[in-house]
């Protein structure tokens, strides 16, 4: 097993968890902040727009989510850049990148429009850019949260579907597996039918309501 495989806490995916705490904790304490200087008061709705898209992507609202994210990333483009903000920048454009792959790439991700009759060009191209997005989380930190994601993506591609169970079926194995999709995403690369029989049935466990639209594997698209 390379050290690329191996899925393991790493000082980066401490920072990032750091960093998650700390937007929560920025979220929370929006209300003190909007007492504060006129920069803070104009950073508090861009992290308010961030959490919603996040939020919206846990409730299996890809396409709300895709429009917040993309709100988020167009404003936090044309501020004044600093920590916070390339923080704030990297979670949205990860949720973003996220709700392109469960649209199956039918985003104009410049936009954070969803088009539905998007052709299958186009939504290779979208998918293409969600994976490097994804990757870039994944090469910097390999927990099971980034690495779940990264297969995600790779999912999509069937030249890269067997890196995909690769990673998955560890996660599996370790009883470390974030959500649904990534046992949906397990399902659709498995190629050993009691795999992805057990994949399905824990994604519609971790889907509950939402099981028969989180749940519907298809074969990803040609990459």
């Amino acid at each position: 097993m390379s050290p690329h495989d191996r899925v393991r806490p790493t000082r980066r995916a401490e920072r990032w968890l750091l960093g998650a705490i700390l937007l929560s904790a920025i979220t929370l304490g929006a209300p003190e902040a909007s007492a504060c200087h006129n920069g803070v008061e104009r950073a508090v709705p861009i992290t308010r727009l961030v959490s919603r898209a996040a939020d919206a992507l846990s409730r299996h609202r890809p396409a709300r989510a895709a429009r917040l994210a993309s709100r988020a990333i167009r404003r936090l483009r044309s501020g004044r850049r600093g920590a916070r903000r390339r923080l704030l920048l990297g979670r949205s454009k990860q949720v973003l990148a996220l709700a392109t792959l469960r649209l199956d790439g039918a985003v104009n991700y410049e936009r954070g429009v969803v088009v539905p009759s998007m052709n299958a060009t186009a939504r290779r191209r979208a998918l293409r850019w969600a994976l490097g997005i994804l990757e870039y989380g994944y090469s910097s930190d390999q927990g099971p949260i980034s690495t779940a994601r990264y297969a995600e993506g790779l999912a999509h591609f069937p030249s890269q579907r067997a890196r995909a169970r690769t990673l998955l079926s560890r996660l599996h194995r370790a009883d470390v597996m974030p959500d649904a999709y990534a046992y949906r995403a397990l399902a659709a690369v498995s190629d050993d039918p009691a795999e992805r029989a057990e994949a399905l049935r824990a994604c519609r466990r971790r889907a509950g309501a939402r099981a028969g639209s989180v749940c519907t594997v298809t074969e990803p698209g040609d990459g």
